[in-house]
């Protein structure tokens, strides 16, 4: 029995399988995870924003609201015509809307969205402004026209908010609350106060 020479039977060897390559990562899941990631940081970022532009957003209301009752209270004194006149109380009555709103006290607020929820959708805000502008229009002096502008200009804005932040209802409603709690810590401590302040001077 002769033997095989030991460099043919090392040719002979079959070579050692290779380890297997880490199979790659599905770049769907990649995409998915990176698209993730980039909608929760933009999200919180825009949720740190919200306030300030909330605050903005609520002056410009307030201001262009304010206007629009001077401006119609101006018109009224002057006795204008019936139709006119109906007008000028439909802007004053919208006015007053847009300031109970923004002012954001809890009795009205809840009223308000019970009443009037399109204030909090952006296209039945958008039309309601651009009604008020037009009115403001057909007042036919310069203020009217100027006004009609900044209510034009201010629904533009309101929608691009409304639209760009799906969670502004949302942060407001933190924000009231917020505000609804100092109200009433401040007005607890007065009445604390006055009742110290009561109760020392009955013991005197």
């Amino acid at each position: 029995m002769s033997e095989t020479p030991s460099w043919l039977q090392a040719g002979n060897e079959a070579p050692a399988p290779a380890p297997a390559a880490p199979a790659p990562a599905p770049v769907g899941s990649m995409n998915l995870e990176t698209s993730t990631g980039a909608a929760a940081a933009t999200t919180e970022v825009d949720d740190k924003d919200l306030p300030s532009i909330i605050l903005m957003m609520r002056l410009l209301n307030m201001g262009v609201a304010g206007a629009v009752i001077a401006i119609s209270i101006v018109l009224l004194i002057g006795i204008p015509a019936i139709s006119t006149f109906v007008l000028g109380i439909y802007a004053i009555c919208g006015g007053l809307l847009i300031c109970c709103l923004e002012t954001q006290l809890k009795f009205l607020r809840v009223m308000i969205a019970v009443n009037f929820g399109f204030l909090f959708s952006s296209f039945w805000r958008f039309l309601f402004y651009l009604i008020l502008a037009s009115v403001c229009w057909s007042y036919n002096n310069l203020m009217g026209k100027i006004l009609a502008a900044c209510l034009a200009g201010v629904a533009v804005f309101n929608t691009y908010v409304l639209c760009r932040y799906p969670s502004y209802r949302k942060i407001r409603e933190r924000i009231a609350e917020e505000e609804d709690k100092r109200i009433e810590a401040r007005i607890s401590k007065e009445v604390k106060k006055q009742a110290i302040k009561n109760m020392t001077g009955g013991g005197k």
